[in-house]
């Protein structure tokens, strides 16, 4: 361990500092240390793929059951990283069956779920410590920043399936039409615990979202498990310290070489020192008045160490602030409470402007007076959906341009008349902003009788626009003659 070779700066920190540094560590690798991760995983997943290809989610957990593995992996990258050493990938390949069958009953089964396996590991893989030894060491450790490394723990289990849980709902946004009710009756017999009737589809993407929420987690909780280690260390053995003290040694060899070579170059002669002197005038004092005890105590008392000082210390008197301080102070204690008092004063007028201006939330059907609950779209979808700009005869003005060859705008002019019809109803609120799909879902809810219909148009509709595959010539002519406002038709 050279900690003059250390890329990163050793100081003593607090627990959620020393976090913040393991996940800095990670980061700074993290594409290189996704890969170890899942080098770590191919001794398992690639048999397993093969021998559990019908049964996902049990391929999911016996991947879990494997990641202190890839962990160990991303600790062993971690550590020579932080000392200015890159391992290559066959050192990590040379380190994959080490960290597989490295005290295997104690960190696969004894201690498996233990919550504080990310400082622990380190402990135990980069101290080599084992028995008394290493329970005395994490003892120590686990002295500063056990609630910390708990809360990582629990964050970790929480990040798994809530990545998990976005992957899923993004896959199901992505879902072509028809197929939603499928994956929410699959969706259903998951949280029922009915599993076996789950299709192989969603298991096996379920199976990926947990595999990469656990990837991404673990990598990064290895790390500010990593990051506690370190700081735990500099906390205990002063590495900040001794790092500087080398820091200090070798700015200063230059200097104490250069320091030698000139007292070896002094003169042997010269003046001799001060204390010297001093002696052979004691000696010399002692020779002449050995006879005298009072001029030899003269003598001494004349020398500059029995020299008597006098020094003058002045007692500090208490600071007794000036007048005009206090009244500063009182005044700004005062403007401070005039202003939070027009706050808070603001703030209430504020509230019952609100109530006052809305206060038809707080009728009967929440309504306000005289106004529609919901102003009446013209556009919908980009398309014209005001009643003047109909024709009379909606659905066989649409017939007479399919005949024509105008499928596509004869299409449009049936959809938009039917949504216009069913605005000018009053019983289907449709917003300016809703797709196809959320104006078949107003219909349901709010016109039922014309709900079948509509749902076919919609399909047909959305055939012709966005797949471009053209409905038949009798699909079409039955739209039209069975058009629910055909009683209603202007003109």
């Amino acid at each position: 361990m050279r900690l003059e070779a250390v890329t990163a700066e050793l100081r003593p920190r607090s627990d959620w500092e020393a976090v913040d540094l393991g996940l800095a560590l990670a980061r700074r690798d993290f594409g290189r240390l996704m890969g170890i991760w899942w080098l770590g995983m191919l001794p398992l997943l690639l048999p397993l793929a093969f021998l559990l290809r019908g049964h996902p989610l049990w391929l999911a957990v016996v991947l879990w059951w494997w990641t202190p593995v890839s962990s160990r992996l991303v600790l062993f990258h971690l550590s020579r990283r932080l000392f200015g050493d890159r391992p290559e990938w066959r050192e990590v390949l040379r380190e994959l069956p080490r960290a597989a069958v490295r005290r295997f009953f104690f960190r696969m089964v004894w201690a498996r779920l233990s919550p504080w396996r990310p400082l622990t590991m380190a402990v135990e893989d980069l101290e080599g410590l084992r028995g008394a030894e290493y329970g005395q060491r994490v003892r120590l450790l686990l002295r500063r920043g056990d609630a910390t490394v708990i809360m990582v723990a629990l964050w970790r289990a929480a990040l798994v399936f809530w990545l998990a849980l976005s992957v899923l709902m993004t896959a199901a946004l992505f879902l072509p039409q028809g197929q939603g009710e499928h994956w929410q009756e699959a969706v259903r017999n998951w949280w029922g615990g009915h599993w076996a009737e789950v299709p192989p589809s969603f298991g096996w993407l379920a199976a990926l979202s947990l595999l990469l929420g656990m990837s991404l987690t673990d990598v990064f909780a290895t790390g500010a498990g990593f990051g506690i280690y370190v700081n735990h260390r500099t906390w205990i053995e002063g590495w900040d310290v001794e790092l500087a003290f080398r820091r200090l040694a070798n700015r200063l060899k230059g200097l104490a070489g250069a320091l030698v070579a000139g007292i070896l170059l002094m003169p042997a002669a010269g003046p001799a020192p001060a204390g010297a002197q001093e002696a052979v005038e004691v000696e010399r004092i002692e020779e002449v008045d050995e006879d005298d005890p009072a001029r030899v105590a003269a003598r001494v008392k004349e020398h500059k160490d029995f020299e008597v000082h006098k020094v003058k210390v002045r007692t500090p008197r208490s600071w007794n602030p000036p007048t005009w301080t206090e009244a500063f102070l009182r005044f700004l204690m005062t403007l401070g409470m005039v202003l939070f008092w027009t706050v808070v004063a603001a703030a209430v007028g504020f509230l019952c402007w609100l109530v006052w201006r809305f206060r038809y939330v707080f009728r009967e059907g929440g309504v306000k007076k005289g106004r529609s609950p919901v102003a009446v779209p013209r556009v919908v979808m980009g398309l014209d959906v005001a009643p003047e700009s109909m024709p009379g005869d909606i659905p066989g003005t649409a017939l007479e341009l399919w005949r024509v060859g105008r499928r596509q705008e004869a299409m449009s002019l049936l959809y938009r008349g039917t949504i216009s019809k069913l605005i000018a109803a009053g019983n289907v609120e449709i917003a300016e902003s809703d797709t196809e799909s959320d104006c078949l879902r107003r219909v349901r809810a709010g016109a039922e009788v014309h709900a079948g219909y509509f749902s076919g148009l919609t399909d047909a509709w959305m055939r012709l626009a966005y797949a471009r595959l053209t409905p038949a010539d009798p699909e079409m002519e039955a739209l039209c003659s069975t058009w629910p406002f055909a009683g209603r038709r202007e003109g």
